[in-house]
């Protein structure tokens, strides 16, 4: 089909909403850049619900909040693929957060079509459609837009809605409607953080696992102080101060400007006024309470995890891989050691795991294979994993 004229005014954008609001559903993707700034630069939104697609071009003067208000909006499912970096600009942008999202690429994983898939993979699996990736890295910010840019742009939302009619069919048929509701509210929820906070900005910094607990308190402070900085030069927070510099700084402690100035690796822009909020700074964490590592568990059990470990690993993978669902939505390693430990601990509070169709698909196994009452064996047969019971006596039988 012939790709749609640019929406350029308030009008047109009030025009899409109305449309989207009217038929309950929308399928939404951003194009942005998001190289040399803080937040990232709108640069189109493709919008389309079941009567056409519609491309919004803010670089031209149409503005985006009404997208951000179909994203926001209870009465409007938002269908999108992998939608964590358009949240983020919508978030940072408007303060937007999502009501009725479905991420078709979280979608997937639980139909067994894997999990990270990209779109054009997805559409040729399951509907085999093929999309033209000629646009792929092209400059968005760029103007006039190409037909082929725009073609592009159109195809980006062009099949999402018939692709997660498909997906939502799959998941029926599977009987896991609450199991993608219950990830879907994870990540998406009221509880997910959408936009950077910067009190946990530290978290993010290369090298903090090996600062102590004041100077981690230290990195804690300076690092919030980096992303709001950052944040209003609209730069990246390394452009600011790099990581390594800043990890630095946390660990020497700096209580001069001159001392300061002296840190390698800082740059030219941090000078006068500037240096002295970040020394500011260096003195809020210096006073603040220190920031602990999580303790670590005696040895037996620590001996015990090194062993478990990787046999809760095998389990999950193969518990996952049993019922095609995509084992990195089950658990990460850590979560899966963490989850290990707290059995053997016997404190399961707060633990993904411990709760839900996680709990159902693989928890109870994981803590009795922690606690000694499973065994697992090698099988030639898919998932090439038997699972044994172990008995008071010692002796294993097949589950």
């Amino acid at each position: 089909m012939p790709s749609p004229e640019p929406i350029r005014d308030a009008a047109g954008v009030s025009a899409v909403n109305a449309e989207a609001r009217a038929a309950g559903r929308a399928a939404i993707d951003l194009e942005f850049l998001w190289e040399r700034t803080y937040a990232p630069i709108a640069c189109l939104a493709q919008v389309a619900t079941p009567v056409g697609v519609h491309l919004i071009d803010p670089i031209e003067g149409a503005p985006l909040d009404g997208v951000a208000a179909l994203v926001s909006d209870p009465g409007v499912e938002a269908v999108m693929h992998a939608p964590s970096a358009d949240l983020t600009l919508l978030g940072m942008a408007f303060g937007t957060r999502p009501e009725r999202i479905r991420d078709l690429q979280i979608v997937a994983g639980f139909v067994g079509l894997g999990a990270g898939q990209g779109l054009a993979t997805l559409l040729e699996r399951v509907l085999g459609v093929r999309l033209d990736k000629g646009e792929r890295y092209t400059d968005w910010s760029r103007r006039p837009l190409s037909p082929a840019q725009l073609e592009y742009a159109a195809g980006d939302v062009l099949h999402l809605l018939e692709l997660a009619d498909e997906l939502d069919r799959r998941v029926r048929e599977l009987g896991r409607e609450e199991w993608v509701a219950e990830e879907h509210e994870r990540r998406y929820g009221p509880d997910a953080r959408i936009v950077p906070d910067p009190e946990l900005a530290w978290r993010r910094v290369k090298g903090n696992g090996r600062l102590g607990a004041q100077d981690r308190a230290v990195l804690a402070s300076v690092a919030a102080w980096r992303e709001r900085e950052a944040q209003k030069r609209d730069r990246p927070a390394a452009w600011v101060v790099p990581d390594r510099t800043l990890i630095e700084i946390a660990r020497r402690r700096p209580a001069s400007r001159t001392a300061l100035e002296g840190e390698r690796g800082l740059p030219d822009r941090i000078r006068g006024a500037d240096a002295d909020a970040l020394l500011e700074a260096v003195r809020a964490g210096e006073s603040a309470p220190p920031m602990a590592t999580p303790s670590t568990p005696p040895p037996e059990a620590q001996h015990r995890l090194d062993v478990l470990g990787p046999l809760g690993a095998v389990l999950v993978t193969a518990r996952a891989e049993a019922v095609d669902l995509a084992p990195s939505l089950v658990a990460t390693r850590d979560e899966i050691s963490s989850f290990l430990l707290a059995a053997i601990a016997g404190d399961l509070d707060d633990q993904p795991l411990a709760t839900g169709w996680r709990r159902e698909l693989v928890g109870d196994a994981l803590i009795d294979l922690a606690e000694g009452r499973l065994a697992l064996a090698a099988d030639a047969r898919r998932p090439y994993l038997t699972e044994l019971t172990r008995t008071p006596g010692g002796a294993a039988r097949v589950q």
